[in-house]
């Protein structure tokens, strides 16, 4: 069996932050990465973008991570929206109700457009 793995890059951008996944959001292996996003202080007008599009799979911790992060983003009342393009990673955020509070984008434009103009998803943070 292969050893799963996962990567984050950040790239800055005029009034928004990339946060690039690469990999199994799992447990077991993204203790680092968790760690590394909490400890983050990156200041930005708009908000993150998220980019799962090579992200092969995303468990319970996975989601966790990216709910605190996205807690953490809004005490200083930036946004968040969530690039996804596989069927497979979709259908876990389906089933996790991840779809219901966060904004999913098939592109960066997609997000970036969200992130400027605001999204009211069908549950709030505090009700997840």
């Amino acid at each position: 069996m292969a050893q799963k793995k996962i990567a984050m890059d950040i790239s800055t951008k005029a009034n928004y932050i990339v946060i690039t996944f690469t990999g199994d959001l799992e447990y077991g292996v993204i203790e680092d990465i968790k760690k590394d996003l909490q400890a983050l202080k990156l200041e930005t007008k708009h908000g993150y973008i998220i980019d799962m599009q090579k992200v092969t799979n995303i468990d319970s911790t996975g989601f966790g991570m990216i709910v605190n992060f996205a807690k953490k983003v809004s005490v200083n009342e930036k946004r968040i929206a969530i690039i996804v393009v596989d069927d497979f990673i979709l259908n876990l955020f389906a089933i996790s109700q991840c779809d219901k509070i966060f904004p999913i984008a098939k592109s960066e434009d997609e997000a970036k457009q969200i992130i400027k103009e605001g999204w009211s998803g069908e549950l709030s943070l505090s009700e997840y």
